[in-house]
């Protein structure tokens, strides 16, 4: 068995390539899979007749994706050819409808598994890979009941999901194709039989399963109506919390797993604005049979409904579960170790879900580079067929794998990535902030005792992402919470020198003893102070507290105390030499830049005692209380729906009318106070990720208020940290995409933050040209840096500075610049509209006039408000 992976570029090349490998169908059976995420339909079946015709006997095998799996990475946008050439090994394909023709219903379980029996050799088979799509929502039935009936034989594959190049057509349903045709109704089959084939498949899915068992007693088509007798919409509200009410995307953090195969998670919808019948159209059979079997049911009112991509069984038992970095590579290892060691590794086929690529991105790529020097083939699926302890079973957001051969074969594995984990704590943070959010919702109703399920819930989740296994005490992803969320930013670093030339001198015993003796004293002195205690790695920890509970003073006096506490030993334990580095002013930013530059301080001036401050300005205690009471307020802000989009309206000097908005954003305290972004700005930028969630909310909001406005157009400040970061940046190409008037849409490009490269500023810029929308320039006037903005970029609006505009009727220079920006503009090749921001009074009003200035704004017109009058589509 030989196999060949490729990745398309055009007909030309596939038939050289194909002609070169001499393939000889008559001697040897051969199967070719082609994964596209860029043919549509009738270009894929085009591709597979082209195949067949240059390899006249081959196996064609083909499916839709998004992003094809090659070489241990992710390739959006692109097509994957795989050719498996077999020694004696037999393949079998077959395209089997999933829906009757006659009642037009979706083919149960077992009925399919024995129209695959007729079709497949089944006695022989040794692996079968099945792929069908989105439509067939008795999948999972089919898998169990296949399994049942042939336990011996293992399973891979999935369902296939649209390429992106088709989504606007075929929406999620992807398609499944071979020389004969292309279907959405259809399942794809190939087997592969023989005696001297061996195969090993199996999975890794980051899971852990929480709570008790809960049966499925009720089902609706995919929705699951009741869990233990008891709403299960109602049930899932009340275990996930509020949140769930202003953010229902936290679903997605949550899947549930059946409890006779814990690692085997599936993901749910929720929805509570809907009713069954809106859902589930009565006039597609399989729906109605439903409604037949509800008589009693209540489908006409909108109620809370969970909604899988399967159909469950009454009966079955799950249990809630969350999926997280140090599972997944756990999963990993055990994964990896089998594969390595498999003897027969000639071929192997890797699917990953589509949920798992975007969830948890970081640990995706991870996880397949262990396999980049491999021949490992694939794609991106939207839900696996895997195989785990020879049981199969159909499930979302997993990485299968399956290895297999005619005869001994070793394949260059990557072992490395297992040293290096550190950023897939990273794909967490979701998971982190909502239990953050959901500690403080547990702090404020102490008393609630409907909140018991979710207190319980937390606590389980944090067990495993916050604490270290075999200590019991935080660790550094809790640490990392602790600075940004919490404002922990008085941190003592603490390591003991030498540590591993211990091992050289002492037994493993006496290093043991020590070490429990040395944290114990750590736990027992941060439990008595009331301090935090963090395991690092080994022997490095660190303690940390908030600057506003705990003076620099103070906190430096007991860190020498308990240093103290630890230079003292006696003959039981080994003498150790701990090193304190105390860190004023951390943030995630300047942590281990501080560190690794006081430990450098430390060895140059052998001292075990350090005090660092990444401060250039120290900030008395008020300023800091103040600090953290906004880091409080943005908290509140964000998970109580109190970011709040103020407009002003931007006067037409021309029209005489007002017919834009700047979008302000203001953020509401629980005592109904407003703050200004002059408050809380600054603060939330320093800890980056209350900042991204600020931003968010706040063009999200902006959206929702103008996505149906025919005339009026508004503003949206952007920083260059919104710019850079992914996931603003496609949530806003996906809303324009699809807004009727993007032209109504100008992004405000701020000043307040340096611009360290203009490549990512201007592919913004044009990707938003691109779509419609419209670009201003803020402050202009105000520095340097405006001129190079206009130089580099294309915008359509130039703000000038406020400073400037408010002077003008004093100061002849400013009048002068005014002067100058505006006669600028009548000299420019670009068509550019000029705004006036502080426009506060009739003589500075009659100045822009004079001057041609386009737009004014500014209190002579309007006051920032929440209202905003907006002229929508009929």
């Amino acid at each position: 068995m030989f196999t060949w992976n490729f990745q398309y570029v055009s007909k030309a090349r596939l038939e050289e390539t194909l002609t070169q490998l001499m393939l000889n169908t008559e001697k040897t059976d051969v199967l070719i899979r082609i994964h596209t995420a860029i043919h549509l339909k009738d270009e894929a079946v085009e591709l597979a007749k082209f195949v067949k015709n240059i390899v006249p006997g081959a196996h064609i095998y083909g499916t839709s994706t998004t992003a094809v799996i090659y070489r241990g990475k992710l390739f959006r946008n692109q097509c994957v050819i795989s050719v498996t050439m077999m020694n004696d090994a037999k393949v079998t394909t077959a395209m089997i409808p999933v829906f009757d023709p006659n009642t037009f219903m979706m083919i149960p379980g077992e009925e399919l598994t024995n129209k695959v029996a007729e079709c497949l050799p089944v006695k022989d088979t040794k692996l079968l890979l099945a792929f069908t799509t989105g439509k067939y929502l008795e999948i999972s039935g089919f898998v169990n009941s296949f399994n049942d009936a042939y336990p011996n034989i293992q399973m891979i594959g999935g369902v296939a999901i649209s390429p992106e190049a088709a989504i606007k057509n075929d929406r999620e349903i992807g398609f499944v194709f071979d020389e004969t045709g292309c279907y959405d109704d259809a399942i794809l089959l190939a087997s592969i039989s023989g005696d001297t084939v061996e195969s090993y498949t199996s999975c890794a899915t980051g899971v852990e399963t929480v709570g008790k068992d809960l049966e499925i007693t009720d089902t609706f088509a995919n929705c699951i109506l009741k869990l233990d007798g008891k709403d299960a919409g109602e049930e899932y509200r009340m275990q996930v919390g509020e949140l769930l009410d202003h953010d229902n995307t936290i679903i997605k953090l949550f899947p549930y797993a059946y409890s006779d195969k814990e690692n085997a998670p599936f993901f749910v919808g929720f929805r509570d604005d809907l009713s069954l019948s809106e859902i589930f159209p009565r006039e597609i059979p399989d729906f109605k049979k439903a409604f037949d079997e509800h008589p009693s049911e209540d489908v006409d009112s909108k109620r809370k409904l969970i909604r899988g991509n399967h159909y469950f069984r009454k009966g079955q038992k799950i249990k809630r579960a969350f999926i997280y970095d140090k599972k997944i590579v756990s999963d990993n290892r055990a994964l990896f170790r089998r594969i390595e060691n498999f003897e027969k590794a000639e071929t192997i086929f890797g699917y990953s879900c589509l949920m798992r690529a975007r969830l948890y991105p970081n640990c995706t790529r991870w996880e397949l580079s262990a396999y980049e020097e491999t021949n490992m083939c694939g794609c991106v699926t939207d839900g696996e067929i895997m195989t785990h302890n020879n049981t199969s079973t159909f499930v979302n957001c997993a990485f299968v794998v399956s290895v297999f051969g005619e005869k001994a074969e070793t394949q260059i594995y990557n072992p490395f990535v297992f040293q290096h984990t550190d950023s897939l704590a990273t794909d967490n943070r979701d998971l982190i902030d909502y239990l953050i959010n959901i500690e403080s919702e547990i702090e404020r109703e102490k008393d609630d005792e409907s909140l018991s399920d979710i207190r319980e819930f937390a606590r389980e989740c944090e067990a495993k992402l916050f604490l270290d296994e075999g200590e019991g005490i935080a660790n550094e992803v809790a640490l990392n919470t602790d600075i940004s969320i919490k404002g922990y930013d008085r941190i003592c670093m603490i390591d003991i020198t030498d540590s591993s030339g211990m091992k050289s001198v002492f037994s493993k015993q006496l290093i043991e003893l020590t070490y429990r003796n040395y944290i114990s004293n750590c736990k027992s002195f941060c439990l008595e102070k009331n301090y935090r205690i963090y395991l690092i790695d080994g022997w490095h920890i660190a303690i940390g507290t908030p600057s506003y509970k705990t003076s620099l003073n103070e906190f430096e006096e007991e860190m020498r105390a308990l240093q103290q506490i630890l230079f003292e030993s006696s003959r039981e334990y080994i003498a150790i030499v701990p090193l304190f580095c105390l860190i004023d002013g951390c943030t995630l930013g300047n942590i281990d830049s501080s560190y690794y530059s006081a430990r450098v301080e430390m060895m140059k001036k052998n001292i075990q005692f350090y005090v660092t401050s990444p401060l250039l300005n120290q900030l008395d205690e008020e300023s800091i209380r103040e600090k953290y009471h906004m880091v409080n307020v943005v908290n509140y802000a964000i998970a109580h729906d109190k970011v709040i989009p103020y407009f002003q309206g931007i006067y037409d000097n021309k029209k005489n009318k007002i017919t834009h908005y700047e979008s302000l954003m203001r953020l509401e305290d629980e005592e109904g106070k407003i703050y200004y972004p002059d408050g809380f700005l600054d603060v939330a930028r320093s800890f980056g990720h209350l900042y991204d969630s600020l931003s968010k909310t706040m063009i999200s909001k902006v959206f929702e208020i103008f996505k149906d406005s025919k005339e009026t157009s508004v503003s949206i400040n952007m920083g260059i940290r919104d710019i850079k970061n992914p996931e603003i940046t496609e949530f806003i190409y996906d809303f324009m995409a699809s807004v009727k008037h993007p032209e109504n849409f100008v992004f405000e490009i701020l000043e307040n933050e340096d611009i360290d490269g203009y490549d990512v500023l201007v592919a913004f810029v044009d990707r938003i040209h691109a779509l419609g929308g419209m670009i201003s320039i803020d402050d202009f006037g105000s520095g340097y840096s405006n001129l190079q903005h206009l130089m580099s970029i294309h915008s359509d609006f130039i703000k000038i500075d406020g400073s400037i505009i408010r002077q003008c009727c004093e100061s002849d220079e400013s009048e002068r610049l005014v002067a100058l920006i505006a006669g600028w503009k009548d000299i420019s090749s670009r068509e550019v509209s000029i705004v006036a921001e502080y426009v506060e009074n009739k003589g500075i009003q009659e100045k822009m006039t004079r001057f041609g200035i386009d737009y004014s704004q500014g209190y002579l017109f309007s006051k920032p408000s929440q209202e905003v009058e907006i002229v929508k589509n009929n």
